[in-house]
C-alpha cells in the first residue's frame, strides 16, 4: 500500500524528534553520572528532625540519617547516631540541619553544665511578675532598687540594668516548682562571673524584672566544644 507524502513526512518527524530526544537523554544522563563521579563516594550524615535547642539532650528522636556527598560534607559532621545521641545541644541546631561536632558538648559533659562556657555562670532567677521567656532568648534582668535604701547611678526612679543580654538556659516548670502561687517559678540565666555577683546583690535586695532583647544582644560566647 502506498503511503501518501504527507504520511511518510510525519512519520520521519516523529523519528527525527524520537533519535533527537534520546539523544539529550542520553546527554544529561551521562551529564549526571559525570557530576555524580566527581562529587565522590555518599557518606551518611546525622540531621535534626526539628529544631534542637541550647541546653537540651539529644534523643533518637530527635535526629535521623541521611546520605551527602563526601565532598560536600564538612569533616566536623556528625555521621553516627552514637555521635549525637545523649549529648546535650550547645549551639542551636535548625530542622533539617545537618549536625557537627561543635554543635554538642564533650560526653563527658552532660545537664546544665554542658552549656557553661569557661567563664560565665548560670544563676536562676525569679522574676518580681513571674515572667518566663522561653529558653533560647536573651534577656536583660533589670533590678528595681529602693532608693531609700540603695543608692543607684541615674533617676532615682529607674531601674539598673545589673545584665545585658543573658542568655535563657533554663525556664521553671510552674506545675512543679512547689510554690502556690505558679509566679514564683524562675528562670536560669547564662551570664558573667561580675553580672552573677550583681544579680545576687539585686535579688536580695530589689524586684527584678526580665526584658527580651534582640540574640545579636547575646552578651557570653558560644560553650566550647
Amino acid at each position: 500500500m502506498r503511503r501518501s507524502p504527507r504520511v511518510m513526512l510525519a512519520w520521519f518527524a516523529a523519528v527525527v524528534v524520537a533519535l533527537t530526544t534520546a539523544r539529550v537523554v542520553s546527554g544529561d544522563l551521562a551529564a549526571l553520572h559525570r557530576r555524580a563521579a566527581s562529587l565522590g563516594p555518599q557518606v551518611s550524615v546525622m540531621v535534626a528532625r526539628h529544631d534542637l535547642e541550647l541546653g537540651q539532650t539529644i534523643s533518637a528522636r530527635d535526629v535521623r540519617r541521611e546520605s551527602r556527598y563526601r565532598s560536600q560534607t564538612p569533616r566536623e559532621a556528625i555521621r553516627v547516631a552514637a555521635g549525637a545521641v545523649g549529648r546535650v545541644v550547645i549551639v542551636p541546631v535548625l530542622r533539617d540541619a545537618m549536625l557537627f561536632t561543635g554543635h554538642v558538648a564533650p560526653a563527658s559533659r552532660t545537664g546544665l553544665g554542658a552549656v557553661i562556657p569557661r567563664g560565665e555562670r548560670a544563676v536562676h532567677v525569679t522574676p518580681h511578675d513571674g515572667f518566663r521567656p522561653a529558653r533560647g532568648s536573651v534577656v536583660d534582668v533589670l533590678a528595681a532598687f529602693d532608693p531609700t535604701v540603695v543608692a543607684v547611678d541615674g533617676p532615682a526612679d529607674a531601674a539598673v540594668v545589673v545584665a545585658d543580654g543573658a542568655r535563657v538556659l533554663a525556664v521553671d516548670d510552674a506545675s512543679t516548682s512547689g510554690e502556690a502561687d505558679v509566679s514564683y517559678a524562675g528562670v536560669t540565666l547564662l551570664v558573667t562571673e561580675a553580672e552573677a555577683r550583681a544579680i545576687a546583690f539585686a535579688a536580695a535586695t530589689a524586684d527584678l524584672t526580665l526584658a527580651v532583647t534582640p540574640p545579636e544582644s547575646a552578651c557570653c560566647a558560644e560553650p566550647d566544644s
